[in-house]
């Protein structure tokens, strides 16, 4: 089923018309109904309730408290850009995330949307973070929630060309698109040192095979976890011959 939502004064003929020459008919169960003005913002954010990830991470929508007195938490406005900890490749990565000893390590978030991963990162040890995005909203948002976080000093939010070419990360995690994956893996080598783990999603079960493959001069890739039909590959950068 495919369901469209259209402006109130759409010409309704024209759209049949529209449908019935790209599908070479109309079908049998097409309708049409009127739905009322509502704020559909306010209602997403009425719904958020907090998720937990691994034994302590908790993401918590602004204004609610954390059901665990001892977790740690992170309160997150989700705005305009995707992140609000409920998908499943975002639940996947902060799984991950919460599993790893991050104590003072470097961490890059590649395709940061609303700095979640970033912000749990720090949250959970880790000394600094770099939160990448091609999206101008994407970093907004991102520097919104460290600030709503306390750990805006610890981290570096910037656009693709902004990464400094001689960067070296201890962690890296890019929850971004398969194919986008396979493409930066190259870049993401370049900012990797030894002993660096990454971890990508995005990544659709039936994709995992050919990720890594198409990373693989660059990382030696697993499947880590996989939730919902999505996958976590995760690895190390693949040893020099």
């Amino acid at each position: 089923m495919v369901s469209a939502l259209f402006a109130e004064q759409a010409d309704v003929l024209m759209l049949q018309a529209a449908i019935s020459a790209a599908l070479g008919t109309l079908p049998a169960d097409l309708r049409s109904s009127f739905i009322e003005e509502r704020d559909w913002v306010g209602e997403f954010r009425e719904n958020l309730q907090p998720l937990r990830f691994g034994q302590k991470l908790w993401i918590c929508p602004s204004g609610t408290g954390c059901p665990d007195p001892h977790g740690v938490a992170l309160q997150l406005e989700p705005g305009l850009a995707f992140g609000s900890g409920s998908h499943p490749t975002t639940r996947l990565c902060l799984e991950w995330l919460a599993g790893l000893e991050l104590h003072g390590r470097q961490l890059l978030d590649f395709g940061c949307g609303s700095g979640v991963l970033a912000i749990a990162a720090l949250m959970l040890g880790a000394g600094r973070a770099t939160a990448l995005d091609i999206d101008p909203q994407a970093l907004q948002a991102s520097a919104g929630n460290a600030v709503r976080n306390g750990c805006r000093q610890h981290m570096d939010i910037i656009g693709s060309d902004e990464l400094p070419g001689g960067a070296r990360f201890d962690v890296i995690v890019a929850n971004i698109l398969a194919d986008t994956l396979v493409e930066s893996a190259a870049t993401l080598a370049r900012h990797s040192r030894a002993g660096t783990r990454i971890a990508m999603s995005g990544i659709l079960a039936g994709q995992s095979d050919r990720v890594r493959e198409g990373c693989a001069p660059w990382f030696d890739l697993e499947v880590a976890a996989e939730h919902e039909g999505w996958v976590l590959l995760a690895g190390q950068p693949a040893a020099t011959p």
